[in-house]
């Protein structure tokens, strides 16, 4: 996962808002989002792992 690239569309969403192209938004929530959301559904999955092995 492109983590800087992450935090990099953050800040332009926060704080560069008046700059986006939304032809960009757009293909980022089309094609990235989804990518994200399962890298970080592995990750909470990977944690409740470590949580239960530590129990």
């Amino acid at each position: 996962m492109d983590w800087k690239g992450v935090m990099g569309m953050r800040d332009i969403i926060a704080h560069h808002y008046f700059d986006l192209d939304a032809e960009i938004v757009y293909d980022v929530i089309k094609h990235d989002l989804p990518k994200l959301k399962d890298v970080l559904q592995q990750i909470v999955d990977d944690l409740k792992v470590s949580n239960q092995a530590i129990d």
